[in-house]
């Protein structure tokens, strides 16, 4: 049964990605992609950790202007995230 922590790939290369998942697949539940990570590899690689039956916390700590936050939450709204952070002190609008 997988645990509850939450495994940090912030400082990997995409390369090693999938193979560290395989080997720990069936004992990490939640995967957490950072802005480091996300920007290294791109939605693609949320795509393959969800692939390889894990749940994806989407740490980008996404603070701008409510209108480019509300973009970007639509922009990765259709990756297979579970979490996302981001800032609110933009209020309602974001």
């Amino acid at each position: 049964m997988p645990c509850d922590l939450i495994l940090v790939l912030d400082a990997q290369s995409p390369r090693t990605v999938a193979p560290a998942l395989r080997q720990l697949q069936g004992t990490v539940r939640w995967v957490k992609v950072g802005l480091e990570m996300f920007t290294a590899c791109g939605p693609d690689c949320v795509r393959e950790i969800a692939d390889l039956g894990c749940d994806v916390f989407l740490d980008l700590k996404l603070h701008d202007i409510p209108n480019t936050v509300a973009k970007a939450v639509e922009s990765v709204a259709p990756l297979p995230i579970k979490m996302l952070t981001l800032h609110t002190s933009g209020g309602r609008e974001m």
